[in-house]
């Protein structure tokens, strides 16, 4: 047979296409899902991470409002109690914190001592191994509440009034010195409001905890 030549002499050649094999395909469908199992646990922490500096934020913001309101109590420890209003909008939604005091350990929250705090909390912090205080309410006044915040959420706060005055002040003072320590974190389990906002599926949260030096004039 006669073999036929291309114009100037070259020869032709022939290239076989290939497409994808099945193997070729599984490995990658399963390289891209190995991918995005990685972003989508990286889009959990984020989320994770999100809720829980919310949780800090707002507990702190709550400890700061405590500390803020006995910090204006001019003559502190007194009789009676100051108002506390949180953001409910169904019932009472005022606390009766109460303005009393004593010597160590304390009125209000139990502390944990030397024999007591664990390896995750400081000696003086507030013990949430304990039964909470008196709740303070819109008719009886107490060293704890339950608050609920603008988004519906609801967190348990308690406080320690210690006073703190030494036994022989100096010469000329009337001053008092209190050492108040609050502690807040969210409820673990809440139950739907009216307005359909309930606490988020929290396992475990820390309490933050947060102490002030009080001075006033009595």
């Amino acid at each position: 047979m006669t073999k036929l030549q291309p114009a100037f002499g070259c020869e032709v050649s022939r290239t076989k296409e290939r497409g994808f094999t099945l193997i070729e395909l599984m490995i990658a469908i399963s390289v891209l899902a190995i991918g995005m199992l990685g972003a989508m646990s990286l889009m959990l922490m984020g989320m994770q991470t999100n809720s829980a500096s919310k949780t800090d934020t707002t507990a702190t913001v709550l400890d700061q409002e405590i500390i803020e309101l006995y910090s204006t109590i001019k003559t502190f420890p007194k009789p009676g109690s100051v108002t506390i209003n949180d953001c409910a909008l169904n019932g009472a939604n005022a606390h009766l914190a109460n303005l009393a005091q004593s010597v160590s350990p304390g009125n209000g929250a139990v502390l944990y001592t030397t024999g007591t705090a664990p390896s995750t909390a400081q000696v003086g912090d507030v013990d949430w191994s304990q039964p909470a205080p008196t709740l303070a309410t819109s008719t009886t006044p107490g060293y704890a509440m339950e608050y609920q915040t603008c988004s519906g959420d609801i967190y348990e706060v308690r406080w320690n009034t210690m006073d703190m005055t030494p036994a022989a002040p100096p010469a000329g003072s009337t001053g008092r010195l209190t050492l108040l320590t609050v502690s807040a974190r969210p409820r673990s389990a809440v139950t739907a409001t009216a307005n359909g906002a309930q606490n988020r599926a929290v396992v475990f949260a820390f309490p933050v905890t947060l102490r002030s030096l009080l001075e006033t004039n009595q």
